[in-house]
Parts: C-alpha cells; structure tokens; sequence
C-alpha cells in the first residue's frame, strides 16, 4: 500500500482556553520549551530528559531476560526476520485517544500531519505542527486544572510550589508513566519537578499552574508524540538483531488493538517483564481484543487502508450530483465502519465485507439508497437493494474513489488493485497525458467507450488493462454512489473480467473477491504495516505466509491473525540498519 502526504488536519482551536489562561501560558512558554524543543533541534544522546526519544534505547528499558532470539519450544515462531527499527509520530487519531487515556474525558483535539499510522511512522513534523502540539497541550492540561473537582480527581492530591513536592512527583510518575509509555527516571522527574515550581513561582506562587505546565511539557515531549521501537540486541555476535523491550511492546501492542496509549495492566506487565515472550503477551492480547474498545481500535486498521477519514470533508459538485450534502460524507463513514464491524469483527470472516447485502443507514442515506423509510434516528441496520452488495458498491467507497463531479473507473480499478489486493500498478509515463479525451456535444460517449479511446496507445493499455475492467464494473454507481442506469444517456455495461475470470457486473465481482487468494494475502499484509509502520520486505515472506495461513485456517477471522501476528518474531523483534550501530 502507497500512502501520499496529508493535508495537516484543522489546528487546535485557541478559543478553548480563556484569555488569562493563554496569557499564562505564554509567560511559562520559555520554561517548557526548554525541556521540549531541543528534542526536535536533535539532542546528542544523554543530552536532556527526552533523550530517550533519540538514542538507540529508552531510559527506561527492563532487563534482558537472555533470550538471543532462539524460538524454544514456540509452535508458532518463524525465522528470525523483522522489520526495521524506529520511531512512530502519533497519528492525529492516536493523539487525541492518548491525551484522553492519560488525563481523563478533556476536550482533546486530532493534532497531526499524517492521517494513517504507516504514513506517520515515515512522515516528519512540520514547524506549524510543533506549533500545533503546543497549543493543544496549554489549551487541554488549563481547561482541566482551572476546573478545582477535575484537577483533583486527576491529581489525589495538593500540590505546593517546591521541586521536593511529593504531590508533584506523584502526578508527573503516574501521568508520565501513561504519557510516555514507560516510567519516567530519577532526572526526568527531577527536571519537571523544577519545572513545576519554576513556573508557579514566575505565575505568582500558584502550584497548580506550575503542575499544568509540567503537564503539558509531558504532553509536548517527543517521547509523548513518538512511539519507541528501538529495541536492544539479545547477541552480542548479532547487534543488528534486536528484541523490543516490554515497554514498547505494550506500546505496539496496545496501539494495535486499542489504537492508544497503554493502561495501567499493561504497563504492569511490561514492568514484571511478563511481555517478553509469546506466553506472557498471550493473555494481555486476549484482554485487550476481549474489551470493548477494540472495535474501534481494530476497525481504525480499515480506516487506515480505505483513508476513511477523507470522509469527514466530502467535496462534490452539489449541481451535478443533487444528493450530496455537507453532512452525508460522516454518514458514509459511520456506515462503512458498520458494515465492517459486522462482516469481520461480528461475524468474524472478511470475505462477507465483499458480497454482504446488510447496510447501514440514517434517512440521508437511505433517500441516496433509494430506500423506503421511514427511518429511525441514528444508523437503521438495512437490506440492501438488488442492486447494490458488499463493500465495492457502499456510496462511501465508491464517493472517496470519484472526482468532485465525476466517476474515475481507473482510479476506482487502481484503488481495488492497489489498497485491497496489493498489487503494484506503476504510474504512467510522464510523456502520456492521464486525462480522458473531452467528447464533442453531439457524441455523447460512456466512460468505457472514453476509456478505450484512451487506452488505444499500448503504453496505456498495459497498465489500464488491470485497472479499467474492475472500475467499469462500479460505472452504474455515480461519483457520490448513487445507482443510475445509464451514463451521459447511454446505457452501461458493468461486465468485466477479474484476472481471467468473467463477471457481469459489481456484485458478481464482489462475489469473485470472496475466492481470490489476493484479498486475504493484502489483508494480512496490511495489518503487519498497521502494526509495525513499514511495508514488508521480501525477507518477511516468512512473516505473511504465517498471518495469511492463520486467517484461512480460521476461516478469514482476523483477530487470528492479529493473534499469529503479536505471538511472532515479527512482532517482537526488529532489525537495525548498520548505521544506527553505535
């Protein structure tokens, strides 16, 4: 799967913090960027309290149990091959779940360049982003401490305007500990601490202001906004095979399943060192799939794959295509991650998502279904009409994969090809122009006759050959998802052929999904780059030939392979470049 650079999402919204608050803030603004910018200026390693955010180990890294990577007597372990080693940007989604788990329900906002998790892993931070980061933790931690009840549930207790303040270093050990996914050490906690009394003394002796402030300096720390996966080697012979510590398992792990930040059970047992082998990431894994929040954190897998999130700003040309309104885009989300819930998390086998007739509506998009109402307020579980059947012909799907006014059945075909059989359509040449021939007023022509036209190079051809028989198949669906029957007044023939093997139109090509290896193979593969942040390399054949055979075996349950996935070595191992070596 290739993923293209984001637009940032909307910045944080200064208004949620009241004048005096941001005044306060800004006076106490040199103090916590002395702890945090210089992380992002590139500290040496061992220099300052977010060290750890760029040297080769965290500071607070368990001991090595010895193992040296030998599988033992693991039924499911592999080769000892694994993915690269590295640091993860949060993603905007991510953020917003980890400040909420860190400090309670607070008016958290998406901060991020980056939407999917395999982008923010590659991606970089933007100055303005910084900017973002900043404003997000001073407006989030005042809200919270200018409230006395919510402050002091957070806390347990009262703060004092002392470095040597108990209550401070109680909150920065359990709030740091939760922020930063690994406890903080005696100089981290020593430097915020001071922080603390530093900046309540510059604000007029208020402890509870300094402790804001060393709160939000947790919050803008690169170990707070970076997920580790450093690791450290188990050989000495073999340093460029390393193991990830407990810590940034329960990290990896909880952002897997839950899509945020660890809780307490499992920062507990990375600490007893439970998480070091298969057997003791086994019950934590059964925990956390068994909990209710990971449907979403699972379902987020697919919000990556499909880039959901566009939905949330659907553009359409409301003249040509009369149905869309500003607000129907979240409907087409809510009910793409429905029917998802339903296929693979309920029904658990991910080959009904592509010939299910089940859909998910509220009036708004049962009028763009063409389905008898009345409806029931919030999402009604529906039958689909005859014409419509898996996830190929649900209007979110088909809108994200369309122009503003118009159908694209390559892009629709490149989609299918790209994201869910991860396959690898190369671009076309840069002396081809990519757009379809304009046809005069008096010839109106179908998108299959342009297309042909188009295709007629050879150059073209080879490639739009993989592409075009699948996007024509969906051409009875407009560029919002609307059924129609005919295209620029001419009828439209859905038929195709899917790797040498017919279908007459888009349910039918859903059904063929259902069998091809392809669809299975991608989900696997696509599920280890959700995990781990990088796409496979050929040396992890052994990884996705594992995860693919779980799924199959299980009959396409996915949380079998998220299973297969945590308890292998390419899960819990990593592979340094020789560069990183000290």
């Amino acid at each position: 799967m290739e993923f293209s650079p984001e637009p940032a999402p909307r910045r944080a919204d200064p208004k949620q913090t009241s004048a005096a608050a941001t005044q306060l803030g800004r006076l106490a603004l040199t103090l916590t960027w002395a702890l945090t910018l210089a992380c992002y200026q590139g500290l040496e390693q061992g220099d300052g309290d977010d060290a750890g955010a760029t040297s080769t180990s965290t500071s607070a890294a368990t001991g090595d149990s010895g193992d040296s990577g030998d599988s033992g007597d693991d039924p499911q372990a592999i080769a000892p091959v694994a993915g690269p080693t590295g640091l993860r940007l949060l993603t905007p989604t991510q953020y917003r779940n980890s400040v909420i788990d860190v400090l309670g329900e607070v008016a958290a906002p998406a901060v991020g360049q980056w939407r999917s998790s395999i982008a923010a892993a590659q991606g970089g931070v933007a100055v303005a982003t910084v900017e973002d980061y900043e404003e997000a933790a001073i407006a989030v931690t005042a809200q919270l401490f200018a409230d006395p009840e919510a402050r002091l549930l957070l806390t347990g207790c009262e703060p004092a305007a002392s470095p040597d303040d108990p209550c401070v270093a109680e909150v920065l050990t359990s709030l740091g500990r939760r922020a930063w996914r690994r406890p903080l050490v005696a100089d981290e906690l020593a430097r915020y601490g001071q922080l603390a009394a530093d900046v309540a003394q510059l604000l007029g002796g208020d402890p509870w202001l300094g402790l804001q402030h060393a709160v939000a300096g947790l919050l803008q720390s690169p170990n707070f906004l970076y997920r580790v996966e450093l690791g450290a080697p188990t050989d000495p012979s073999d340093p460029l095979h390393v193991r990830l510590d407990g810590y940034e398992l329960a990290s990896r792990l909880s952002y897997l399943v839950w899509n945020t930040t660890p809780d307490d059970a499992l920062l507990d047992a990375a600490a007893a060192g439970e998480l070091d082998d298969p057997a003791g990431l086994s019950p934590q894994l059964d925990r956390l799939l068994a909990s209710p929040r990971a449907r979403d954190g699972v379902l987020q897998l697919f919000v990556d794959m499909l880039d959901l999130d566009v939905l949330y700003a659907l553009q359409k040309d409301p003249e040509l295509l009369p149905a869309f309104t500003p607000t129907i885009g979240l409907a087409m989300r809510e009910e793409l991650l429905r029917v998802i819930d339903d296929t693979v998390l309920q029904q658990r086998d991910y080959r009904r998502l592509f010939d299910t007739r089940g859909g998910f509506v509220d009036a708004e998009l049962g009028a763009l279904y063409d389905l008898p109402g009345p409806f029931e307020p919030g999402f009604n579980p529906v039958t689909l009409p005859d014409t419509r059947g898996g996830l190929l012909t649900l209007a979110g799907f088909l809108a994200i994969n369309s122009g503003e006014a118009s159908t694209s059945p390559t892009m629709r075909g490149l989609t299918i090809r790209r994201i869910l059989m991860c396959q690898t359509i190369p671009p076309p040449p840069p002396d081809v122009a990519p757009e379809l021939p304009e046809p005069g007023d008096d010839t109106p022509m179908t998108k299959r006759e342009l297309l042909q036209l188009h295709v007629s190079d050879p150059l073209c051809a080879s490639c739009h050959q993989f592409t075009d028989p699948i996007g024509l198949a969906l051409e009875h669906y407009d560029a919002l998802g609307v059924y129609r029957l005919t295209d620029r007044g001419l009828p439209i023939d859905p038929s195709g052929d899917l790797d040498g093997k017919p279908f007459p139109d888009a349910i039918a090509l859903g059904g063929l999904f259902t069998e091809h290896i392809a669809v299975g193979d991608c989900l696997v593969r696509n599920l280890y780059r959700y995990a781990t942040g990088h796409v496979e390399d050929p040396a992890l054949a052994p990884v996705i030939t594992l995860l693919r055979d779980s799924l199959v075996d299980s009959g396409y349950d996915l949380t079998a392979a998220v299973d297969a996935l945590v308890r292998s070595e390419g899960f819990r191992y990593a592979t340094r470049s020789p560069e990183d070596l000290p």
